[in-house]
């Protein structure tokens, strides 16, 4: 095996690209096998661990290694000594393998390792950020993803046309120059994957970008909440953003934007596979923006996800689709959960994955979701506080009309209320007994575990916990459960 010539390794190293502990055993084989392997365990090597600070340290210490001898000469002539060893040059050009810049990571270790060596100067900074920035930005490389944060360098760009000539995936973080952008579109027009974390002001730069694009197939643009803007500004900011992506029509196929559209938008994505859809809680909603929605149609999606969009216009996009939806994900202001359960079941014969609020009118409705959605695998059911449910009617739904394919649950309550009620839980389990070993999940949004004072009611808490945690591993030892887990809701 250790003969096989390069082109066969290679084919056996994309097989095991995603297997880090084979591709380490294969540098171990010989050379060849080294050599070939090497490449692929550094061509994303910040995502492809997970990494603690130690190791980022030490990845970030052997980039530095890289550096020439011209440019350490260059470091201590400005008084800037980096190496306080003489180490061993690196067997690799490591960086040459490297196809995703990020320069989040850069920035953050530059800055880190300037604290550990008390360089305090600005200028001396400086110049150690351009030493290392040029390794990883020159027409010796192409990359194809960069990550910018906020307030980089535009002046770097210049030289490295090449560079970025292939870029697949960018992102960059809101107060990104827009400069940077423009001219990045006039350098890459590539990308596939767009994220960007937008304000409000000036897009010029982001449009340019976006239409510079020649196959734009995944847009994700976030909006904090505390960037407070009214409707006009904001609709006068987001109109020209959302007709460029219409020029994109033909191509994008996964969307996500953190705020209903104002446009006509989504009537011209017709081959939008995944949509996620969130809601400012800031700006009052705009009628005319449901609007937009409702007559959207989206024949091809298979992935649903929104946030606090009314029931009954997320029930007319369901209605608009063509029976490919495998997942829905929604948290909505519960307006008619009937009407918006029944588009559910009514044209999702495929639904595997489901994750809803649901009140306490909805119990028959639900049923039949049940009943029909024969190939649902994982139900997450939240229950919000204007609207509680009443856990043992809905395990008692579940317990009787569950598909084969259900064994995957997550169940969210208001505070404490799992600790309090086991018995509603107890009775879902035992009659789940003769059904495919569950995994479940409870959550509670107010978890005891936070409550810090030492007083009676954390400690009767705390013994609740205890309790709810016997219960569960009493029936995961029964076979009732396969795997549990205790957490803290996360809306």
């Amino acid at each position: 095996m250790s003969k096989l010539n390069r082109d066969i390794i290679f084919f056996i190293l994309k097989e095991l690209q995603n297997d880090n502990k084979s591709l380490h055993s294969c540098l171990l084989v010989n050379r060849t096998w080294c050599e070939t392997t090497a490449p692929i365990l550094w061509k994303d090597p910040i995502t492809r661990y997970d990494l603690t600070d130690n190791a980022c340290n030490i990845l970030f210490n052997k980039m530095l290694l890289h550096l020439s001898e011209e440019s350490r000469n260059n470091l201590k002539n400005q008084g800037i000594d980096l190496f306080v060893e003489t180490c061993q040059q690196p067997i690799f050009n490591y960086i040459s393998f490297w196809k995703h810049l990020d320069l989040f990571f850069l920035e953050h270790h530059i800055n880190h390792i300037m604290e550990f060596f008390k360089v305090k100067s600005k200028k001396k900074k400086s110049i150690v950020k351009n030493e290392v920035l040029e390794l990883f930005i020159n027409n010796d490389k192409k990359y194809i993803s960069l990550s910018i944060p906020k307030y980089f360098n535009t002046h770097l760009f210049s030289g490295a046309e090449h560079c970025f000539s292939k870029l697949e995936y960018f992102y960059c973080d809101k107060y990104v120059d827009d400069n940077i952008l423009k001219e990045l579109s006039m350098l890459s027009t590539s990308i596939k994957k767009l994220e960007l974390n937008v304000r409000y002001g000036s897009f010029g730069g982001i449009i340019e970008l976006i239409g510079a694009q020649k196959n734009l197939n995944q847009v994700n643009l976030t909006y904090d909440n505390e960037d407070y803007i009214s409707n006009d500004t904001f609709e006068y900011c987001q109109k020209p953003l959302e007709e460029s992506l219409i020029k994109h029509a033909d191509t994008i196929q996964y969307l996500r934007m953190d705020w209903e559209p104002i446009t006509n938008l989504l009537s011209y994505l017709i081959n939008l596979v995944s949509l996620d859809l969130g809601y400012l809680t800031h700006l009052r909603s705009m009628p005319y923006n449901w609007y937009h929605l409702k007559n959207a149609s989206l024949p091809l999606l298979k992935f649903l996800k929104a946030n606090y969009i009314p029931s009954k216009i997320l029930a007319s996009i369901i209605e608009n689709t063509k029976g490919y939806l495998i997942e829905i994900s929604i948290h909505h202001n519960n307006l008619d959960d009937n009407h918006f359960i029944q588009a559910i079941y009514q044209n999702c014969p495929n639904l595997s994955y489901l994750n809803l609020a649901l009140s306490n009118n909805s119990y028959k409705e639900f049923q039949n979701l049940l009943i029909n959605c024969k190939f649902l695998n994982k139900l997450e059911i939240i229950s919000i506080s204007y609207s509680k449910i009443d856990w043992i009617i809905l395990f008692e739904i579940l317990a009787n009309f569950s598909p084969i394919s259900l064994f995957k649950f997550k169940f969210t309550s208001t505070y404490f209320y799992w600790e309090y009620r086991q018995r509603d839980l107890k009775l879902f389990l035992c009659h789940w007994k003769d059904r495919h070993s569950m995994l479940l999940q409870i959550a509670s949004k107010g978890s005891c575990m936070y409550i810090t004072a030492n007083n009676p009611t954390q400690q009767q808490c705390q013994a609740k916990r205890r309790k709810l945690k016997d219960l569960l591993q009493r029936y995961k030892d029964k076979g009732i459960i396969k795997k549990y887990d205790i957490i803290q809701a996360d809306i």
